[in-house]
């Protein structure tokens, strides 16, 4: 496996290929998908893919899979490896065990294949062998497999399964690492505020929660249950403040929880931001990992928006820190 110096210099080398905000908002400004394009072939976005505006998911997918596979060759870490590609072995494995019971294509499902390949994938759930996903997956695939048999399983019982399995390997995989650790307690933190604002029950937000995060079970009784004036007096102090306050004013107007959202998303480049100057250890090629991910993610909203023909403004206040 490379070591963190090979792994920053090829990140270093990779980060000036970035779309940077510059480029992101000339996308914005863009009055179709087909303008937008070409920007994005500016930087040789979509790894050679011969996709055109009309294909833009095909486009993203193949930038995925070169970042994919540029973790798994370069990563100085397993941890890190598995870290940055959970995201998708986790929506694929999730997508491969409906197909083994619904009896429906995992493939219009599945998407970028990160630590294990979707072959390796339907042959070992196909064949209720779990061993090789290791502790966290094997057990929600183990579970997964009894809802179905027993006959209980729902949509979102599926979904909240591989979700706090994901997460549970994510705080396993942090460890002492302080960096890692930081990054998974505000993700889960974010992701169980909008369960409990969106539950408005607190039995129900706690059967969907997540581990990992700071919040308290009582935080989230008061988050699903109690008024918007209790819930700001509660956490009036909280580290998790402007967080809960922002999530808590798009609920009050019934918009999407858009504020909390992004921040969860763009929270590991916020802490990157704080500490720009320490390049220790693995650093370098994290952050340009985890910009990568933002990129990925902001190109899909921007494609997506334009298609779709939401205003400009609104596309701004939606995309992710860079």
């Amino acid at each position: 496996m490379p070591n963190s110096i090979f792994a920053n210099a090829r990140a270093a080398a990779l980060s000036g290929g970035l779309l940077g905000a510059e480029r992101l908002n000339r996308m914005i400004d863009c009055a179709s998908p087909e303008d937008a394009l070409k920007i994005l072939r500016e930087v040789g976005f979509g790894a050679g893919s011969a996709a055109d505006g009309s294909e833009t998911e095909t486009l993203i997918e193949a930038e995925e899979t070169a970042f994919a596979a540029f973790v798994r060759e370069t990563s100085p870490a397993e941890k890190l490896t598995r870290f940055l590609l959970a995201r998708w072995d986790y929506r694929n494995a999730e997508a491969v065990m409906r197909s083994k019971y619904l009896k429906t294509d995992y493939r219009t499902m599945a998407g970028t294949e990160g630590v294990y390949s979707l072959a390796l994938l339907q042959e070992k759930i196909f064949s209720d062998d779990y061993a090789v996903f290791g502790k966290h997956l094997g057990t929600a695939l183990t579970e997964a497999d009894a809802l179905f048999v027993g006959g209980t399983a729902t949509g979102k019982k599926i979904s909240v399964l591989f979700s706090r399995a994901q997460f549970a390997e994510l705080v396993s995989l942090a460890g002492r690492d302080k960096l890692l650790r930081e990054i998974v307690a505000f993700r889960a933190d974010a992701a169980n505020i909008g369960i409990s604002l969106r539950a408005r029950d607190a039995r129900l937000a706690s059967e969907m929660t997540v581990p990992g995060g700071t919040l308290s079970e009582e935080d989230f009784r008061v988050l699903a249950q109690e008024s918007a004036e209790t819930v700001r007096d509660r956490f009036r102090r909280s580290p998790r403040r402007d967080l809960i306050y922002d999530a808590l004013e798009d609920a009050e107007e019934g918009r999407p929880l858009i504020a909390l959202e992004k921040a969860s998303e763009s929270c590991a480049l916020a802490v990157f931001s704080r500490e720009k100057y320490n390049d220790e250890g693995y650093r370098l090629f994290f952050r340009y990992c985890c910009e990568k991910l933002t990129e990925l993610g902001n190109v899909r909203l921007v494609m997506s928006c334009l298609a779709s023909g939401v205003d400009k403004a609104t596309i701004r206040a939606r995309v992710r820190s860079v």
